[in-house]
Formats: C-alpha cells, structure tokens, sequence
C-alpha cells in the first residue's frame, strides 16, 4: 500500500510502498477513505512529543471502511463506515469502565503515533474505538468528527457545561476546532466572541453564527470582551491557544468563569493570580478529547445537520507535505483532508 513516511523528526514525508497492516484479534483493519489534516501532526513530526519515535505514518482523524476485523471483534464488521476516536485506551480501570476514557489510569498512547496512522490506504486501529458512519455523511466530513467537533463537543457541554444564554469566547475561532465549537456553542443556546487572526478566519466566524469577532492581531481582547458583554465579563473561554492569548482570555471572564483548555500550542507554561482565582472564584479546567459515547453523539448531531462539518478542501496524500506548509504558517481554514 502507499504511505506517507516520517523517517527521522524535522524530516520530509516520504511517500513508500509499505506492507498492508495485519490486524490482531481486538483490531479493525480500516481502507482510509480520508484523513483531516491537524496541528498535532506538525508537533509530532518536529520531535516534540515525547514518546513518539520514528519510522512514523502520521495520521489521527480517520474514516473509512472496515476491510476486515480480528478474532475477537463483534461490534463492526467488513463494509462498516466507520470513524474512530484517538486515544489507546485499556477498557478496564475506573475511568474508563465510567466513561471517561479520556483520562485513561493505563493510556496506552494515540492512533497515529503509537500506532501506525492514516496517512495511508489502510491501517488497522482497536475495534473498540470506532463508531459506525450512516451514509448521509461523506467520509471527508466523517473524518474531522472526531476531532475538529469532539474535542470542543466535550469541552463545551461537559467541562464548561456551556448554558443557554451564556457568553462564551472561543479563542483560535478560525482553525479547525474553533470553527466547530462556535456551531456548538450556537447550537447550545448561548452567546459567541470569535478571536483570532486575519479577515478570511474571522469571516467565516461570522458565516457560522459568531456574535462577535475580534482580530488578535491587534493584542488584548479583554476590553472589546467586557463591552460585549456589558462589564461583567464571559461566562466561559475555550482556550484553544494557549499562552499567547492566555492572559486576556483570564481579564476576559466573568466572576465565577470558567477557562477550559483544549489547546497550548504557543507555549507551555501559564501563569495566574492565585489571589485572583480566589476572589472571582474563578476555574481553570483541563479538557482532552472526546470519549466513544460522545463521538456517537457528534455523529448523530452530524447527521441531522445540527453541526456542519467544515472542510476547506480535499487532497491526495501527495499534497500532504504542502498542507503541512500552509499549516505552518496559519493559512489553513477548517480542515483540509487527505483521500489516499
């Protein structure tokens, strides 16, 4: 089969002929359909996550088509449509047997890394961790559920817990995951701030029903933040940036707030007032990812067109090494896919 190769970190992708992967006795070997394209695969490939080591075939936003499965594999069989969650869990500790698999005691790792991705015509991934596509939905569109709508998914209706007529400010509005989770935050009844750089990213804010919009390039937001929402401040702040827009996302909310972050690509150390969060009440919570029980959710809120996916163009994997470029330089709108 033809991949996409990262032999050595800071390296191209090489493009083989590698073997079809063999799938063991929980596993699903899945024909890649597409593959959504993510700021996560640029960190691995630079060398920054720990634990990841090369050769590596990149690729962690699937969908496709159950080939064949292993011995012990009830729950999909051969000519499912299928998606897949992202992390490589154990199915047994106290988190994941109370569906938070998220924070997995036994992580076992990420598809894509660990595992090798969908950078390719097929990979094999745990039974386990797919939900089944109806036909109304494109295998694009199939393959940036998981993620791209998700990670806010779970963000927003589980940790902030995001309530009708809230104000909610979403930061990095303009990339993939913000641009669903101003979909998901309209769709939960409350109020929108879209922040992020450069018109083309803030216009499609507006298209999906962003309240507000404030281009950061222009520095603090916590002012325009406070006018909007007539001195009192946000409700809630999904942090998608991390350290760059940290400090005004803080300024910008409202006495008993709530910051939940998702993303930090742009440092990893965040300060705040202790005397501050004690004054206002403020919390600061972490959100990873979205669990199998929410991804059928997305799914089905997908498919009844209550969430649309947003995907800006569709590629071979040839192209992928382009797209990375584009990344780079925060060109790309949504989610670009690869179709191997």
């Amino acid at each position: 089969m033809k991949a996409l190769v990262v032999k050595e970190f800071g390296g191209p992708l090489i493009l083989e002929d590698v073997p079809v992967p063999k799938p063991g006795p929980d596993d699903a070997l899945i024909r890649v359909k597409a593959c959504a394209v993510d700021q996560f695969d640029l960190t691995i490939r630079d060398g920054k996550f720990p634990t990841a080591k090369t050769p590596i075939i990149l690729g962690h936003e699937i969908a496709g088509v159950v080939e064949s499965v292993g011995v012990k594999v009830d729950n999909v069989q051969p000519g499912d449509r299928v998606t897949s969650t992202l992390y490589l869990t154990c199915g047994k500790c106290r988190y994941c047997l109370t569906g938070r698999e998220t924070i997995c005691a036994d992580f076992k790792g990420y598809v894509g890394i660990h595992t090798p991705g969908a950078y390719a015509e097929y990979t094999t991934i745990p039974a386990a961790n797919l939900v089944k596509l109806p036909e109304t939905i494109s295998f694009p569109e199939g393959s940036v559920i998981a993620n791209a709508i998700g990670t806010p998914y779970h963000a927003l209706t589980k940790r902030a817990k995001v309530q009708p007529g809230e104000f909610v400010i979403v930061t990095g509005a303009g990339g993939g995951v913000g641009a669903h989770a101003i979909q998901i935050v309209k769709m939960m009844g409350a109020f929108v701030m879209a922040v992020d750089i450069g018109e083309d990213k803030l216009s499609l804010a507006r298209k999906l029903g962003a309240d507000v919009v404030f281009d950061a390039s222009s520095g603090d937001f916590s002012t325009a933040a406070r006018e909007w929402t007539n001195g009192e401040g946000a409700e809630a702040v999904l942090e998608l940036v991390g350290t760059k827009t940290f400090e005004s996302s803080l300024k910008s909310l409202a006495r008993g707030g709530r910051m939940v972050i998702v993303g930090s690509h742009t440092g990893t150390v965040l300060t705040a007032s202790p005397q501050a969060m004690i004054a206002n009440e403020w919390e600061i919570l972490g959100s990873r990812n979205v669990t199998k029980r929410e991804l059928a959710e997305v799914v089905a809120l997908v498919a009844a067109g209550r969430v649309k996916p947003i995907v800006t163009g569709v590629y071979p994997l040839e192209e992928a090494e382009s797209l990375h470029q584009r990344l780079r330089k925060q060109e790309i709108i949504g989610r670009v896919v690869l179709e191997p």
